[in-house]
Order: structure tokens, then sequence, then C-alpha cells
């Protein structure tokens, strides 16, 4: 291994952006999960395998599984790419099933700030849409691109008398999505995620003896919203709330959640849904995957 001999300056300028988040989004004792829907603010190397969601409505009901593959540039860089296969099913028995992919997602993600101290973290990513997908499903003929700020805060720092609601923890992003092309639409989201952690519980505040696999359960809310700034979309209000649990374990996370319509601009689209998550933490199966060009 080579070694550097690094002057005064040098050595500050690298002691003040060490890295401090760990593998697979832990900064301090806190371990954060890849959310159903909100974006996870962690720069990690992970491969979601599976996301697959169902939603049915009045007009009838449409399976997507979508997949993503994370990769580390730098301690606190990533790049993403994530796309989904769709089949959509008319209620109407003269109108035809469609199958096909929705459009590919390029994100890259740059985590400026980390407080361990605090279980904060803070991060800006840009995401760009390359219409690559199937207009059949409802994939968009142009671009899109989306720069949005994300968020994370445990509560391991709350006082011994709230000591319960320390394995409390929150994560969220907000930023607006813009299409490109003739009839551009600007939509403005933000996503909630709230997740209480049985493994913090157990590990930094009180270990009660739950066994496995309850002792790796998290549970989660989100709070979903949508809306529409400019276009044929302007005006309308989606929001969705998606209540669910996970498991985590140090090689995979897995979990089941449920999608209810808050909102008329919701309900339009579903009445109730499922989603699922299979999500494997690459840099601790794999080793070697930890490597960065930067």
């Amino acid at each position: 291994m080579r070694k550097a001999v690094l002057g005064p300056a040098a050595a500050l300028v690298l002691g003040i952006f060490a890295p401090q988040a760990d593998a697979h989004g832990v900064v301090g004792q806190r371990t954060f999960i890849e959310p159903f829907v909100t974006e996870d603010v962690n720069p990690k190397n992970e491969f979601v395998i599976a996301r697959p969601e169902w939603h049915d409505s009045r007009d009838g009901h449409d399976l997507s599984e979508a997949f993503s593959l994370e990769k580390k540039l730098a301690d606190r860089l990533s790049l993403t790419l994530d796309s989904a296969w769709a089949h959509v099913s008319p209620e109407a028995s003269d109108e035809p099933s469609e199958s096909g992919f929705h459009n590919l997602g390029i994100t890259l993600k740059y985590a400026f700030f980390v407080n361990p101290d605090h279980e904060s973290i803070a991060s800006f990513a840009v995401e760009s849409a390359a219409p690559t997908g199937s207009a059949d499903v409802g994939a968009e003929k142009n671009w899109a691109f989306k720069p949005f700020f994300l968020y994370g805060k445990g509560f391991g720092d709350l006082p011994d008398r709230l000591r319960y609601l320390r394995p409390l923890a929150v994560q969220g992003d907000f930023g607006p999505e813009v299409s490109a092309g003739p009839g551009t639409a600007t939509t403005f989201a933000h996503d909630i995620c709230l997740e209480y952690s049985i493994p913090y519980l157990q590990a930094v505040v009180r270990d009660f003896g739950i066994g496995w696999p309850f002792n790796d359960l998290i549970a989660v809310t989100e709070f979903n919203f949508g809306h529409g700034v400019h276009g044929e979309e302007a005006g309308s209000d989606v929001i969705s709330m998606t209540p669910g649990i996970v498991y985590m374990d140090r090689y995979m996370e897995i979990g089941l959640g449920g999608r209810v319509p808050l909102s008329g601009g919701a309900r339009d689209e579903f009445d109730w849904g499922l989603i699922g998550i299979v999500d494997l933490f690459i840099d601790d199966l794999f080793p070697w995957s930890r490597w960065q060009p930067f």
C-alpha cells in the first residue's frame, strides 16, 4: 500500500471533510433504512433487486417491479441507476392490457453535511429520467429532471426522560420535477418517512431481550406529497400514506407496506395498494464492491 506524506494544510482539509457516514446508512449510532417511496439520504453501495408495487383502482389495476443499483463514487458521493417494469390492466374488458419498462433514472447524490453526534445527515441530489421506456405504461416521452434535497435525523440525542423516543428517526426529500419538451410540466414533491427502530431500542436505549426476528424490525410510516405547479397537473394535490414494517440486518433489508390515498388526486390514481422492497447491502456481501474511483 502506498503512503502519502501530507502537509499541515492538506491534513487539516482532510480532517474537516473526512467521511462520517458508514456503509448502508450508518450515521453515529443510527442506521437509516431504504424507505419504500421516500428517497434515501445516504450515499451507499446497495442493490434493490425488487421493489414490487400493486395499485388497484376503479379503472383497473397495475403491477410494477422496480429495481436500482447505487454505487459510491467517493465517501459522500454516489451514482444510482434505476428503472421498473410495469403491467397495466384496465377494468374495461374491451381495452387491452399493456406491459413495458419505465424510463431509466440516473441520480447523482452528495452528502454535504454529516453529524454523527446528533445522527444527522443532509444531501443534495440531481435525478434525470431518460426517455427509454414505453408510453403504453405511462413513461414520459421527454427527459425529466429533479434537483432535490434530502435529510435524515435520528433522535438519539433526546434527554433521558424521553429515552424511549430515541429509536425514532425521520428521513425526507423535497424538490421540483421538471419535464422537458413541449407542454413542460412541473411537480413539486415532498416525502417524509418516520421510523421507530427496535434494533436501536435494544442496542442503545434498553435491552428488553427481544429475540430474532423481532429484534431486527423497524416500524415505518411515510407521507408522500405531490403538487402540480405547471402544466396539465397544475393545482392538483396527490397525497398518500405508506405504513409498513421493515426487517434489516447486516446484509439485507426486506419490507412490506400498504399504500393509502389521502387526497382526491391520489384517489383518482388508486383506491389502495401494496409495496415491498428487497435490498441487498453489497458492500458487506461483496467487500470488493467498496472500491471507489475517487
